[in-house]
């Protein structure tokens, strides 16, 4: 039998002009703030996705706020990539880098503790069996205050 290939991800994008007029009847100084939320209500209203799961590059808050608080752009084309479940807008001619997977780094830092010899475990122990007696101590040190301002 042939083995079946898992489908890794769905991935859908798609590219939007979303209009910001509506900002103008808005007060000024929160126009761009207005601006995201109405980004964000646009991926819900496309996607059905909840405002938690609507990520914006940093790239679409520079291009909102390049002319300050006040003065947003009319329009705006954006690129929205869904991907598990979580949508991600991009300003349409932007460049994403993948990101790397967690799991590379937690290998490496499987490899540096395995490095360490049992003399620097032996001093780390150490070294946090005295952080705690001193946590103890001071904490002690407070119930005694404590204890003198009440009597």
């Amino acid at each position: 039998m042939a083995k079946e290939k898992k489908k890794d991800e769905k991935k859908l994008e798609r590219e939007f002009t979303v209009g910001l007029q509506a900002l103008l009847g808005c007060p000024r100084p929160k126009r761009a703030n207005k601006a995201i939320y109405l980004l964000k209500r646009f991926a819900y209203k496309h996607f059905r996705a909840k405002a938690e799961d609507v990520l914006i590059s940093n790239k679409v808050n520079e291009f909102l706020w390049q002319r300050g608080r006040e003065k947003v752009p009319k329009k705006i084309s954006i690129r929205a990539v869904v991907v598990d479940n979580k949508v991600n807008i991009f300003l349409k001619g932007e460049k994403v880098k993948a990101k790397k997977k967690e799991k590379t780094e937690k290998k490496k830092d499987e490899k540096k503790e395995k490095k360490l010899t049992e003399e620097e475990k032996a001093a780390a122990a150490e070294k946090e069996k005295k952080k705690d007696e001193k946590k103890l101590a001071e904490r002690s040190a407070e119930k005694a205050a404590l204890k003198r301002g009440k009597e």
